[in-house]
């Protein structure tokens, strides 16, 4: 009987859809280049909420040397920051162009999470490995940097099963009362990949 069981629970498993298992931890580990960064507290709730506007242009994506590729149109996209911030893009809501080699969303309204995402697929460094560039904005929970900062924090962009990883250093310039924050770089001093 306990056989049965543990077979019936197998077959469920495999039986699951291929974007439900991809939302889980990433197979393919690349890395993730970080560039500094911008942003803004919101004035009205930054001393309570702690959501501020991050704004990130021209980082870059490298998969993992055997990746199966990433589909930002088909795939769920998941940008992470700190142990617990997980902003999501549900899979089917970014626009490919007709190429395929560049995609878009946009949720300018949103109050907390992904107002903006451009991926554009770059030449491959010439190893193989497929590159892409990042720009987006969002709306995110940074109150962890409200009274310590500078800190070196880990952020991920997840695709599918594909993830880019770094350490970002979080920096309020200005002091305790201004509303400005900034990514000064990438850093090293962070854990391991926390997004289980």
């Amino acid at each position: 009987m306990r056989t049965l069981a543990v077979l019936a629970s197998f077959a469920a498993l495999l039986a699951c859809p291929v974007t439900t298992r991809a939302q889980g931890a990433p197979v393919y580990h690349g890395n993730l280049k970080v560039l500094p960064a911008n942003g803004l507290f919101q004035k009205k709730t930054m001393d309570t909420s702690g959501i501020a506007t991050l704004r990130v242009r021209n980082w870059v994506l490298n998969l993992e040397m055997g990746s199966n590729g990433i589909a930002p149109d088909k795939e769920p996209i998941i940008i992470a920051v700190g142990d617990t911030e997980k902003l999501v893009i549900p899979a089917g809501q970014v626009k490919a162009s007709k190429n395929g080699k560049r995609f878009a969303y946009h949720n300018p309204s949103t109050t907390r999470g992904v107002q903006m995402l451009q991926i554009r697929r770059l030449k491959d460094d010439g190893d193989g490995t497929p590159r892409y560039r990042l720009t987006f904005t969002v709306k995110i929970d940074l109150s962890f940097i409200l009274s310590s900062y500078p800190l070196c924090s880990p952020m991920a962009v997840i695709i599918g099963d594909d993830d880019g990883f770094s350490g970002v250093e979080l920096d309020r310039p200005g002091g305790f009362s201004s509303t400005r924050v900034r990514v000064d770089g990438a850093c090293s001093n962070v854990a391991d990949w926390p997004w289980v």
